[in-house]
């Protein structure tokens, strides 16, 4: 495994970047404003109109991006559609100039494997998920993990580096990077239904939740939902961190189809997705992953919501 540190030598040419939704935006937004010449594409004109005004050209294609940039990234939000951007008939596999392609999805082994292979010789294909979502992509202060080809690898480098400042290349076969952000996320969410379970408990019991999470977060049960994810979305009242209750559903299950291939028996993922398809069954799906907790305080007969925005401290 590599740590990469900062680097500041970052090559002239064009960087080709499909898919500006909201992460996809994010990461784009610091090579823009950290001087790399982008070639975009998206299918909402809305979504290029900030990078056209900074000077950024806009191509009708993933095909025309590879035409046009010798390398590519991609973020996009389902495996299904990373599976068309890289290998339809207008993909990335199709152009002309592209030397190496990164997709930075979470998009599961599988695909990622499937890409590599279909990929003509000439193009080296690096998976690069991203943790620290939209909010931490503006800050700069995401962390990657990519695998495939050591040469691929170290041509992006400097454009990894001005996305994220933490680069981690944990080996050469595609969809190693995919496990190892899977792996992640299972933990993050482990932590995050964990937490909100907990504080509901409190709630219930009458306990003012935000006195708890002080204890909590002085103790060994603290974790990113409850030092960061907690205050800043749930207690603010905005439930709003960036990732819907529906991209958890599809990492766990991603999860879980890889330590099945593996032949790796599982207990705690299996409880989660339950527990997650069960709220996205109660109008939760689209709603961001914060809503978790209100969902929870709804089984337990009361409003988490209020609650928690109304604490003394």
């Amino acid at each position: 495994m590599h740590f990469i540190g900062e680097v500041v030598d970052v090559t002239d040419d064009r960087v080709g970047f499909v898919g500006l939704g909201r992460m996809g935006a994010a990461m784009a937004e610091r090579l823009q404003a950290a001087g790399v010449p982008l070639v975009v594409c998206d299918v909402n004109p809305d979504n290029l109109a900030p990078f056209v005004d900074a000077g950024a050209e806009v191509a009708q294609s993933a095909r025309e991006v590879a035409d046009r940039a010798r390398l590519v990234f991609s973020c996009l939000p389902t495996t299904e559609l990373s599976l068309q951007i890289a290998l339809g008939p207008e993909g990335i596999a199709a152009g002309k100039a592209v030397e190496v392609y990164v997709d930075t999805g979470t998009i599961g082994v599988t695909a990622a494997r499937e890409i590599a292979s279909a990929m003509r010789a000439s193009i080296g294909f690096l998976d690069a998920p991203v943790s620290g979502g939209p909010n931490g992509a503006r800050a700069g202060t995401l962390t990657t993990m990519v695998s495939g080809p050591q040469a691929s690898f170290a041509a992006v480098q400097p454009i990894l580096a001005i996305m994220a400042p933490q680069v981690f290349h944990v080996g050469e076969q595609a969809g190693q990077a995919q496990l190892a952000k899977l792996i992640n996320n299972h933990l993050s969410a482990a932590g995050r239904l964990a937490a909100f379970e907990g504080l509901v408990v409190a709630m219930k019991a009458g306990i003012d939740p935000m006195r708890l999470l002080q204890v909590v977060n002085a103790g060994t049960g603290r974790n990113h939902t409850t030092l960061e994810k907690i205050p800043a979305a749930v207690r603010s009242g905005q439930f709003a961190y960036g990732a819907r209750l529906a991209n958890s559903i599809k990492d766990e299950s991603l999860l879980m189809d890889e330590a099945a291939a593996l032949g790796v028996p599982l207990w705690v993922a299996p409880r989660m997705v339950e527990t997650l398809k069960a709220a996205a069954a109660a109008g939760y799906l689209d709603q961001d992953s914060m809503f978790l907790i209100q969902f929870m305080g709804e089984q337990a007969g009361i409003d988490a919501r209020a609650l928690l925005e109304s604490a003394d401290v």
